[in-house]
């Protein structure tokens, strides 16, 4: 398989009130393109400080980030947003949607930001998107008038409409009850398949690894193993605090 994401020694440092919080300590990964993988660990291990430095939205304090060969850590500003708008879809617990806009409208302007708004084969592309998703009748409606489960259908089709290499999805059914987690973690695994984009899911929820090619297990900001998930996490006492904003 072909490695599509790489981390080498990486480290990040958050300093606040004259302190230093190490949330990622010398993380090593390897995603293949394609893969589905699920990323675990319990709250504080350093998941949302990953994913933020995978996605371009934070630079790391040491080590480097390869995608497609490409180290993202020494990209500039301007390289770095051309990069997230056009190889990174995200998608987030709490979806993210503009309120005073239907379900079409924000889906259309990820594909506009992206420049493939007139695009016929991204129109294609989209009619076949949500038909997997199951929501080609909610287009005309506002996020106020669908449930949560839908909000979180529209979110996943603007973060994939732009046929992005790597989608990261940060807790993506923390706000679904378990019926509508299963649906959407299944949309997941078909969109995977359909187009084969590289899926990296970070989450707490031991139940969505059945949905994954593999397991990648986090403590402590570091990785430390794969494959079975340990679901004593949670009696656990966690040995590290991130700042407020870096709750997972």
């Amino acid at each position: 398989m072909q490695i599509l994401l790489e981390t080498i020694d990486l480290t990040k440092t958050y300093r606040s009130a004259g302190l230093e919080v190490r949330a990622l300590r010398g993380v090593n990964l390897r995603i293949g393109s394609g893969e589905m993988v699920a990323i675990m660990g319990p709250s504080g291990c350093g998941k949302s400080s990953l994913m933020h430095v995978l996605g371009a939205m934070t630079q790391p304090t040491s080590g480097r980030v390869l995608v497609g060969g490409k180290d993202i850590g020494r990209m500039d500003d301007r390289a770095r947003t051309e990069f997230r708008c056009n190889k990174i879809g995200f998608v987030f617990q709490k979806y993210n949607l503009l309120p005073m806009l239907s379900s079409r409208a924000n889906i259309a302007i990820a594909r506009y930001i992206h420049g493939s708004h007139n695009d016929p084969e991204g129109n294609r592309r989209l009619s076949e998107i949500l038909r997997l998703l199951q929501i080609e009748d909610k287009m005309d409606r506002r996020p106020a008038e669908l449930s949560g489960g839908e909000q979180q259908r529209v979110a996943i089709a603007r973060a994939v409409v732009r046929n992005p290499a790597i989608v990261l999805a940060d807790e993506p059914t923390g706000n679904l009850d378990s019926e509508n987690s299963k649906i959407v973690l299944d949309m997941f695994r078909k969109l995977n398949r359909k187009f084969g984009q590289t899926v990296v899911l970070v989450t707490h929820n031991p139940e969505l690894t059945a949905y994954t090619d593999r397991v990648i297990e986090m403590r402590d900001g570091r990785v430390v193993g794969e494959g079975s998930v340990d679901v004593g996490w949670e009696q656990e006492g966690n040995l590290m605090s991130e700042p407020v904003t870096e709750e997972s």
